[in-house]
């Protein structure tokens, strides 16, 4: 069984907060929320994109469970994502 509610690594998934960023292809500010990856600038319609770095969702075995399966899904894909748009 896991740590439902307690786990520290999972927090950065609950406790979602704005972070306010600077779109690299027009320079204005834009909200993204901390377990957002990847979005679409509102003023240019660039990607925006940040990396998560490792988190307990590449390794821990309840992290689907313990932050649910559609966040889970999200995150994995936001991630993939990001990694394309940093690529380019």
């Amino acid at each position: 069984m896991g740590l439902h509610g307690s786990c520290p690594g999972a927090k950065l998934f609950k406790e979602i907060k704005p972070e306010y960023l600077s779109c690299p292809h027009c320079g204005k500010e834009i909200e993204l929320w901390s377990d957002e990856l990847v979005i679409r600038c509102k003023h240019c319609g660039g990607f925006v994109s940040k990396r998560r770095g490792a988190s307990c969702i590449d390794w821990c075995k309840f992290a689907k469970e313990c932050i649910g399966a559609q966040k889970f899904e999200r995150l994995r894909q936001d991630n993939a994502l990001s990694e394309a748009v940093a690529a380019e």
